[in-house]
């Protein structure tokens, strides 16, 4: 795959309402990142030594050096001042050439550490980046079941660990280090400037300056309460300027709402960020109040300095090396960088709790083994099924009972939240019924465990209606429909090509630039994307790969959606060729493309209500026959000067 880690696959545009929900707050628990525990550093340098040691260790060793390595030049700058004097009078040429050797090295040394501190930093913050995501993959990927993704408790830890975490649990360990550089050099600054003068100066400027980190932190953390309160507003501003770039940039400058657009977000940011600057003036005389007696104690120290030095009770090299360590005191570390790690370890707490909420709540079936890996040898059954998404008002099928003979084609109709898709859901296995069961060869699949649940399910090869268009190469987009299954004797070109010509590939493969080497994303160089009709073949071919490698049911759930009138006319013709020997469910509101089905189930109201073939249910006269009429009638009708 050329160049493609990190890509994520792309679904089909689903619907304005599901763009709209994204802009919907998911509630947050702020107390629990109101304050940065000692521990909570630890937790994430604990972390990253999990991740990898190797790379922590050396983030550790470059910001304790470049935290020593200033303290320790200021000292050296002191020292071979303070010589010259004595260099000067004819004497210490040999004291004077090692400080200034040593000031020199360490002089390289401290103008290294910026360098050597950013390196180090991403180095480890590649490694964590691909292990949250592998920590966040796990947990959400292992179930053989998907309730817990339609789980609104999971999703809010799925968020806060994730992409609603204000501060990612990849930048903490490196935003830890870098508070521990700093107080690294605040401690040493403090120890020489104890040494060079008094003892008790440094107790009384260190105390000033955590007085005013704390302070600070505190009014960080204040309009982090706020910020964290306003998800709302930030969640749908983001979505405004998404729209804009990404998802709907064509229609936002065909209808000419960019005007529009730009005032949208400009009014949904200003409100979200009106309660943050209100306080921030409020606390203004505040933090001037408290800022001014810090510079006030740190000029003091300086003047006393000065004035030791004036007085011929302080060396000039002890004046040369305390000015600037006095002042590099002053600044302490920075308050915003406690906040980030703060948040940083809040995402890990959330990344940590997710696969404990996915096993407490939504635990593996603990059922019994059962042998499904050559199913369905006699039938697939729905006996009285109904089912009720989580959280739902009323059940999407109702004491449904149908019978899927091994090696039927049946084809399923019905209008719109009729329960089509979810029939296939219940199908696969990737939800229990609310009520009756699933029966593959009479084994209930409610009662079976992980392992054969799983089997079942790579015996299903589906294309749903958001099939997945991943940014990778052709030939990729394919043989991921074999993935976790066994080719049987064929070599994988071999089949590649099979199922390239019977779903009609081969022709858009022949056109790309690279054959089926192109990727499928123009983001990338010489990427090209597909369109609707296109993307759908390939989606068939995915499927049918996945019948090549080992699967036996064939599911085709709008297959002939995006397709012109071309392609769905030889998809009809190809129809039962393409399910021959396997035992099939095609779903379409298009009746020229199930009319072929062995057997047409009329789905209406979540219930079973017709059944039988094409000419049976026309003959029967009920709701397949006035459905079939009514768009029969779009194409044989027309205006009579047509």
């Amino acid at each position: 795959m050329p160049g493609l880690a990190g890509a994520a696959p792309r679904r089909r545009p689903s619907g304005l309402a599901k763009k709209l929900s994204r802009a919907r707050p998911r509630p947050r628990s702020v107390s629990s990142v109101r304050h940065l525990e000692v521990d909570e550093l630890i937790a994430l340098l604990r972390y990253a030594g999990r991740v990898s040691r190797r790379a922590t260790a050396l983030l550790l060793t470059v910001v304790t050096v470049a935290g020593l390595s200033g303290t320790v030049l200021m000292y050296l700058v002191g020292q071979v001042v303070g010589q010259v004097d004595v260099l000067a009078n004819g004497g210490g040429l040999r004291r004077f050439g090692v400080l200034l050797a040593a000031m020199l090295v360490v002089f390289v040394l401290d103008g290294m550490m910026p360098v050597l501190r950013i390196t180090s930093m991403v180095v480890l913050e590649m490694h964590l980046d691909r292990a949250v995501a592998l920590d966040l993959a796990a947990p959400m990927l292992r179930p053989t079941q998907v309730t817990h993704l339609d789980d609104p408790h999971v999703q809010d830890v799925y968020g806060r660990s994730f992409e609603e975490a204000r501060t990612p649990v990849s930048l903490g360990p490196t935003h830890a280090g870098w508070i521990l550089s700093e107080a690294v050099s605040l401690v040493s600054s403090a120890i020489l400037v104890g040494l060079l003068y008094q003892w008790w100066l440094p107790p009384v400027l260190m105390a000033s300056t955590i007085a005013v980190l704390l302070y600070y932190m505190r009014v960080n953390e204040g309009e982090d309460d706020i910020w964290a309160g306003r998800t709302e507003g930030q969640r749908q501003a983001t979505y405004v300027f998404d729209l804009g770039m990404l998802s709907g940039a064509k229609e936002i400058r065909v209808f000419g709402l960019s005007g529009w657009l730009t005032d949208r977000y400009r009014a949904l940011r200003h409100a979200a960020m009106a309660p943050v600057w209100r306080k921030r003036w409020r606390h203004l005389p505040i933090n001037v109040g408290l800022t001014l007696p810090h510079v006030a104690v740190y000029v003091g120290a300086i003047a006393l300095v000065v004035r030791e030095a004036y007085l011929g009770r302080l060396p000039l090299s002890s004046v040369v090396a305390l000015t600037p360590a006095i002042f590099g005191m002053s600044v302490g570390f920075d308050p915003w960088l406690v906040g980030q790690v703060r948040k940083a370890a809040s995402a890990l707490r959330s990344l940590q709790e997710l696969p404990q909420v996915i096993g407490r709540d939504h635990a593996e079936p603990a059922g019994t083994p059962a042998d499904l890996h050559a199913a369905p040898r006699e039938a697939i059954r729905f006996d009285h099924v109904s089912f009720r998404y989580p959280g739902a008002e009323r059940d999407v099928l109702l004491d449904v009972d149908l019978t899927i003979r091994a090696g039927e084609a049946l084809a399923l109709v019905g209008i719109n939240g009729a329960g089509k898709s979810t029939l296939v859901k219940l199908l696969a296995g990737c939800y229990r019924p609310t009520a009756g069961r699933v029966l593959v060869d009479g084994v209930d699949l409610a009662t079976v465990d992980a392992t054969t649940l799983q089997a079942w399910q790579r015996r299903v090869a589906a294309i749903v209606q958001d099939f997945i268009q991943f940014p990778l190469p052709a030939s990729d987009n394919v043989e991921l429909g074999g993935a976790g299954r066994t080719t049987e004797d064929k070599e994988p070109s071999g089949v590649l090509a099979g199922v390239a010509a019977e779903s009609g590939v081969d022709q858009i493969v022949a056109r790309l630039p690279h054959g089926w080497d192109t990727v499928l994303d123009k983001s990338f160089p010489d990427g090209v994307d597909l369109s609707g009709g296109q993307w759908q073949r390939l989606a068939l071919a995915r499927a049918l790969y996945a019948v090549e490698s080992g699967a036996s049911v064939l599911v085709l759930d709008e297959p002939a959606a995006a397709l012109d009138v071309r392609a769905e006319a030889a998809l009809v013709d190809r129809y039962l060729d393409l399910t021959a020997g396997l035992t099939s469910l095609i779903i379409s509101h298009r009746f020229s493309v199930v009319r072929d089905a062995h057997r047409i189930c009329v789905l209406d109201g979540g219930r079973i209500v017709e059944t039988g073939t094409h000419a049976e249910l026309l003959a029967l006269n009920g709701r397949y026959a006035t459905m079939f009429r009514l768009q029969a009638g779009r194409y044989l009708d027309g205006p009579a000067d047509a």
